[in-house]
């Protein structure tokens, strides 16, 4: 199935707040478990000298659960949408856990601007994540150009998002299958995003031919890639 991108940031706030009360609590639980496995399987230890930054954070909702996984760390999440970063503050004042997020900041910026912000001058980022991102920016150039700028030897990137399916039929099964547990605003989100999706071997492509060898790309089950390590 051929790509066809999707606008690069959710502004609607229709869209924003569909997007806020869905329960997408299972798949953050596995992403943070994931990242988890991969630090102490490097062996690395986060604390307070480190800094972990949330690309595309949305609402907020893995940037709070990285805040409470790694409490002695400062987190920032980041997104070009400023209705989503309003509603990841309007999250953060009202969690059952605010005491619990006081290491947590956003920052409404353009991934392409990023670099321009003196927030990241303060500590070195040990721990650039995204998740659903990818798919968002229209050209891969952009996203890799941004954490190459963002990423010192040692940061570790952990980035996961949708597989562009196979073909149509298989974007609409999968589209069916969102159907029946989120709303039409979801839905249709969920089925532009998979044909604004990436495949395996265009992500393995471009690392292999932008000396970006050191990340690994791999599959994580039938739905979604993951690229991790270091650039």
């Amino acid at each position: 199935m051929k790509r066809t991108p999707e606008p690069e940031l959710m502004e609607e706030k229709e869209q924003v707040i569909s997007y806020d009360e869905a329960d997408f609590s299972e798949g953050e639980v596995k992403l943070i478990n994931q990242i988890n496995h991969y630090l102490l399987r490097k062996n690395i230890s986060l604390g307070e000298k480190d800094l972990i930054v949330d690309l595309g954070c949305g609402p907020g909702n893995i940037s709070e659960k990285l805040a409470i996984k790694w409490p002695n760390t400062e987190v920032v999440g980041i997104d070009g949408s400023k209705e989503m970063i309003s509603r990841a503050e309007y999250n953060k004042n009202i969690s059952t856990n605010k005491n619990k997020l006081k290491n947590l900041h956003y920052i409404c910026s353009d991934i392409k601007h990023i670099k321009s912000n003196n927030f990241l001058l303060k500590k070195r980022i040990s721990l650039l994540v995204s998740n659903s991102l990818i798919h968002h920016i229209t050209n891969l150039e952009d996203f890799f150009n941004t954490i190459r700028s963002l990423s010192s030897n040692s940061t570790v990137n952990f980035h996961k998002d949708l597989k562009r399916p196979f073909d149509e039929n298989s974007a609409l099964e999968l589209k069916a299958q969102c159907s029946s547990k989120y709303n039409e605003i979801l839905t249709n989100d969920y089925y532009a995003s998979l044909k604004a999706s990436y495949t395996f071997k265009e992500l393995k492509h471009f690392t292999l031919e932008n000396d970006l060898s050191s990340l690994e790309v791999f599959e994580d089950g039938d739905k979604y890639l993951i690229v991790y390590g270091n650039v």
